[in-house]
């Protein structure tokens, strides 16, 4: 093996461990929920059955339901887009 071999393998192997040490939040922002705009809330789809929602619904991603200044309709829907804390190189796959 020649000498830049191994250092470029030594170089990659360093990266991936860091990448799987190094820790980040991920914040589920391209998740799919429904928003009610007259109660002006969002809903995540597994908690939209106990929702009590008006029929002003639109299917958003959950960074635009924030952006527009909606709230958690409900614990379960804070439950379910919780932020996560995973491997930096984890993330960049997620």
């Amino acid at each position: 093996m020649k000498k830049g071999t191994g250092i470029l393998i030594a170089v990659a192997l360093v990266l991936v461990v860091l990448g799987l040490t190094i820790q980040t939040t991920v914040q589920p922002t391209d998740e799919r929920v429904i928003v009610d705009h007259t109660k002006k809330v969002y809903s995540a789809p597994e908690c939209f059955d106990q929702a009590e929602l008006t029929n002003n619904l639109e299917e958003v991603t959950y960074g635009y339901a924030v952006d527009l200044g909606y709230d958690s309709e409900s614990s379960c829907t804070a439950e379910a887009l919780k932020s996560e804390k995973m491997p930096l190189l984890l993330s960049w796959f997620r």
